[in-house]
């Protein structure tokens, strides 16, 4: 750690000698343009990108185009710092070391729910109707609240333009992929009113052919999307918008000798009225309201008699209400606070009733610039729940500009996450293999019915001692800077670490008569992450784009590393099979997370023939994926997936003054597979597709 956070210190000094050297050539036409490129995620009100005190990336709909990049997921995964997890569940991100159940996914910035083990399905999300995705790296609880611990990820979905506006796009490819979306819309000013719509269908594959059982099964998928908003005057609007998603998936499974099949049904809805008022030029208050709801519904059958092998459902619902008034104290000084409250259910077969959370909170930030050239953010947000202890996430954050050019910037701050319902309430014991796991609030109820149908053998923690489940926590630390001398380079940077406690683990409570055991959650390890992300982009020429990206990541069991000191952890030589001492030097840190990943990106773009190329490659170094020697942890070789190289391309072409894209794009150009380990990767994808647009002022 020490090494690496001296090179990036002396990065920074060669950056502030080189600017001192230079005169300041900055032209009045990029002023402008960074001034027009502004985020709002990481302050929950609009600033300078450049400026902003926080790691943040902001990717736009220009740039998901010319890609060729039509789901959330493709997107994500060719971001420096972000890695796509593949999971049974579906595919989520990794940022900074943490799990997807981390990190916040919102829709203009309302959250999504609908994890399954608390990984959100990336591909759920198109983005064709995406003005832009902000990424925030680091604990944004101070804003946000839970899930927020490792960072936020904000879809921003277009306004329309003036008058009367609409398109058609459409991609078609392998294993008979099809993607097919709508949009139209009305601006008038005062009124507007759009609506989208998207159709995601897939033929499935299998990466073992002979097995006659997809690996991804077919699936067809829609969403819709409405907004409408009225300005009654220059100080009051309304909006509204609403966000239907349903997924239909034909599923097989080979259960010991027998063939199990049906089909699984998935929905979300989403509904939000906002109230905007302006007070005055310095004082604005919005209102907003807020209801979710995500199912669930599978019935899957025995082919050979039509009994049912698995028939469950999972109902969620989450409503908030929340006002926040954004207030310019003084020209310099802008005060931000919010208040709100919660509701959430849960409803599935794996709980014994419905289950609730009720909780409340409030938030305060104040945005201060003392002189033009330093930009101090500093707040928190205290959570009060029904279920978990109270929290309290405080923020530090400043930015100081150097120079036009070159921005250092700095963050301090606490995120949790708290205990979900699975955590809480679930209440499940496997009918094959006989494990039983219980949530907290399950667990001695769930040992007491056990005991009296003689089911226990053993208990080896009693119940009613256990500690109240607490949520998870994070003190974090980050410094970078952004350097932008002109319009042909870019280059930031990023040295984070994150102290995490409290973090949930299933440990065995009882053993059952049948051998099994009988699972619980507690509040056990501490771990910590840390690293440095950096990201270069260069015009090389006019046409011609470079770009590159690196992470360096370290992410480790503090228990653990004690332990080995200690020298209480131990392996098997895999060629003797002798027992010794874990070295140090052997413990590969916490499963699936590699140390290196980088990424280099060329785009090429000539002007006079419309003509857009791009090449990615994108490389993600081995990871721990198992454990064979029976230690719990990553030690050995065998104990590794190896790391691999994804190439990702696209040619698109220009019509009738831009109005239409025609566009050829393919994914993992080099059919990179690995059908043990990494399931969500087919092997080649080659899609074909076309985009109309017209209209607008």
């Amino acid at each position: 750690m020490r090494i690496y956070i001296s090179f990036f210190l002396l990065t920074v000094f060669i950056s502030i000698q080189s600017q001192a050297q230079k005169r300041d050539t900055l032209k009045k036409d990029t002023s402008t343009k960074q001034l027009k490129e502004v985020v709002i995620t990481g302050t929950r009100t609009l600033k300078s990108l450049q400026q902003v005190p926080i790691p943040i990336t902001r990717i736009t709909a220009e740039e998901i185009k010319k890609k060729g990049l039509v789901r959330l997921n493709e997107v994500l995964s060719e971001q420096t710092g972000i890695t796509i997890l593949d999971d049974p569940h579906g595919q989520g991100i990794q940022i900074q070391g943490f799990d997807p159940a981390y990190t916040l996914i919102l829709i203009d910035g309302l959250p999504l729910i609908g994890r399954t083990t608390g990984v959100f399905e990336l591909s759920r999300i198109t983005t064709n109707n995406i003005h832009r995705v902000e990424i925030v790296k680091g604990p944004t609880s101070s804003l946000y609240g839970s899930e927020a611990m490792a960072g936020v990820v904000n879809i921003i979905t277009s306004e329309p333009a003036k008058g009367f506006s609409g398109g058609l796009s459409g991609r078609y490819g392998t294993n008979k992929t099809v993607d097919v979306s709508l949009n139209s819309a009305y601006k008038t000013d005062k009124f507007y009113i759009s609506g989208f719509a998207n159709r995601y269908s897939s033929g499935g594959y299998t990466l073992q052919p002979s097995s006659g059982i997809p690996t991804v099964s077919p699936f067809e998928g829609y969403t819709f999307n409405g907004k409408t908003a009225y300005r009654f005057d220059d100080n009051t609007s309304v909006k509204l918008s609403v966000r239907y998603y349903t997924n239909d998936q034909d599923s097989r499974f080979l259960v010991d000798t027998r063939y199990g099949a049906g089909k699984g049904t998935e929905k979300d809805f989403n509904i939000a009225p906002v109230i905007t008022h302006r007070f005055s030029k310095k004082d604005v208050l919005v209102l907003q309201l807020y209801r979710s709801t995500y199912k669930t519904k599978s019935d899957i059958r025995y082919e050979d008699n039509g009994e049912v092998y698995d028939e469950t459902y999972f109902n969620q619902t989450f409503n908030r209400a929340e006002i926040q008034n954004d207030y310019s104290l003084l020209d310099n000084l802008k005060i931000t606070a919010g208040a709100g409250g919660q509701y959430e259910t849960v409803a599935a077969t794996r709980y014994t009733k419905q289950q609730s959370f009720t909780s409340g909170y409030g938030y305060f930030q104040a945005d201060w610039i003392p002189v033009k050239q330093l930009d101090i953010i500093a707040g928190g947000r205290y959570d009060a729940h029904s279920v978990y202890k109270s929290q309290f996430s405080p923020k530090l954050a400043a930015s100081y500009a150097l120079s036009p050019k070159l921005t250092i910037l700095g963050s301090v701050g606490k995120g949790y996450k708290a205990p979900d319902f699975r955590q809480l309430y679930l209440n499940f014991t496997n009918a094959e293999v006989g494990y039983s796991v219980f949530g907290y609030e399950e667990a001695n109820a769930g040992i007491k019915r056990l005991q009296q149908t003689g089911q226990i053998e053993t208990v080896l923690i009693d119940p009613s001692t256990l500690k109240r489940l607490n949520a998870e926590s994070s003190t974090s630390f980050n410094f970078g800077f952004r350097y932008k001398p002109a319009d042909k380079l870019y280059w930031t940077a990023n040295v984070f670490r994150n102290n995490i406690s409290n973090l949930i683990e299933t440990a065995a409570i009882a053993i059952k008569t049948n051998g099994q055991s009988v699972f619980s959650y507690f509040n056990l390890n501490k771990v910590f992450t840390q690293g440095i992300e950096t990201d270069l982009s260069y015009q090389l020429f006019k046409p011609l784009q470079i770009a590159g990206g690196i992470q360096y990541l370290e992410a480790y069991d503090q228990d653990v590393l004690n332990q080995i000191k200690a020298g209480q952890v131990f392996t098997k030589d895999p060629e003797t099979n002798q027992t010794r001492v874990l070295k140090r030097s052997e413990y590969g840190g916490l499963l699936g997370r590699s140390k290196y990943t980088y990424n280099v990106r060329v785009n090429y773009l000539d002007e006079k023939t419309a003509i857009n190329a791009s090449i990615r490659a994108i490389y993600r170094g081995r990871y721990g994926y198992k454990d064979t020697d029976g230690n719990g942890i990553v030690n050995r070789d065998d104990e590794y997936t190896k790391g691999y190289v994804l190439v990702n391309a696209s040619l698109s072409k220009l019509f009738m003054n831009d109005a239409i894209r025609v566009q050829l794009t393919a994914q993992n150009l080099l059919n990179y597979k690995d059908s043990l380990v990494i399931l969500n990767l087919p092997g080649r994808l080659i899609y074909a597709g076309v985009a109309y647009n017209f209209g607008g002022k």
